[in-house]
């Protein structure tokens, strides 16, 4: 069936795997993927190794899916711990997060979805062997899900995976561990973290596991800090969001929120909700080139240089960079799909 929309060609939606340590940019992103015409939610697969502990992180995806009925979507616990080192946000980070900065005991939906017994990484090899339309991933948080389907299913069909776009790195510019760390008393966690200029969060959450998803095959984009510096979460937004449903009410006030009493005292890059866009091709024109990647998985003390993502002569295939971006256009697109005005020309699958 086609759905009435624009003069762009007609297509097939995006079926798409999230996987997400479900922090605030996180949930903004879903909610951006549940009211967008253009794509299929088939699964989101939740780490603990991230922004939120895995138990509150598979509540919260476990809401946002029965908010927007989406009954059709499955719901894995992925991993509870890091392949390597145990790096953490700080605790009070981690408490605020767990709750949506506390949104989340004020949503009620009216319907119940069961969270699939199945594991985050067997789902996925799951659904990469038995498909028969392509399916990209989205991945939030760190690679520790995607990395233990690579180790544990070496023989998945990968083919399947059309492309694994992520929220990952930083390669021309200054990683985002020491920002974090120093930006209040409390979230001082040591050294380790303090003298870490170089790595972005989720590659330095668990560093052995991007090594090995930017050691495999499977086509990869990432939208590092070199472009998500380019567009900083915006209080603006909020009198922009005009459509009063579940979803959007609650787009609007994690970014009150998050601007306000849960702001993090630095200026704060919107992050996922930037590399969400992209896979959705809601911009049209960003910067972007092609590297072989790699990263530093050693630990020490001064001078941490773990979880740094650097550039390197060879490899298995080369990966896509996204770098200079719009926030203009980047805003005007994210707020025209969360008000429920963005259609498109679609193909039923």
């Amino acid at each position: 069936m086609l759905v009435a929309g624009s003069k762009l060609e007609a297509k097939y939606k995006k079926r798409v795997i999230v996987d997400t340590d479900m922090g605030w940019d996180d949930v903004l992103s879903i909610l951006y993927l549940i009211k967008n015409p253009e794509i299929e939610i088939i699964g989101i697969m939740v780490t603990g190794c991230g922004e939120t502990d895995l138990r509150w992180g598979t509540i919260i995806a476990k809401t946002l899916m029965e908010l927007g009925g989406l009954t059709r979507a499955k719901i894995c616990k992925g991993a509870e711990h890091s392949l390597k080192y145990n790096h953490y946000f700080p605790r009070s980070f981690k408490d605020d997060m767990n709750d949506i900065m506390g949104l989340l005991g004020s949503l009620n939906p009216d319907i119940n979805i069961e969270i699939d017994p199945r594991p985050a990484w067997e789902f996925m090899a799951n659904i990469s062997n038995q498909s028969h339309e392509d399916i990209e991933i989205l991945s939030l948080g760190g690679f520790t899900n995607i990395a233990k389907m690579l180790q544990l299913y070496p023989e998945v069909a990968t083919e399947k995976i059309k492309n694994i776009y992520a929220m990952a790195g930083a390669i021309y510019v200054d990683g985002n561990v020491d920002l974090l760390n120093n930006a209040k008393p409390d979230w001082d966690q040591g050294p380790i973290y303090s003298t870490n200029h170089y790595a972005e969060w989720n590659v330095f959450i668990d560093p052995l596991a991007a090594k090995i998803v930017f050691g495999s095959e499977i086509p990869l984009t990432l939208i590092p800090l070199d472009a998500c510096n380019y567009v900083l979460l915006n209080s603006d937004y909020v009198d922009r969001i005009t459509a009063t449903d579940e979803i959007a009410t609650l787009a609007r006030n994690i970014i009150i929120k998050k601007t306000g009493e849960s702001n993090e005292g630095i200026p704060v890059p919107i992050f996922d909700p930037l590399a969400t866009v992209i896979m959705a091709d809601g911009l049209k024109n960003y910067q972007s080139h092609e590297e072989y990647l790699d990263v530093n998985i050693e630990e020490i003390k001064s001078d941490n240089h773990c979880g740094k993502t650097y550039i390197v002569d060879s490899g298995k295939r080369k990966i896509r960079i996204v770098q200079g971006v719009s926030q203009h256009e980047f805003a005007e697109h994210f707020i025209e799909v969360i008000n429920g005005k963005w259609q498109n020309t679609i193909i039923e699958n």
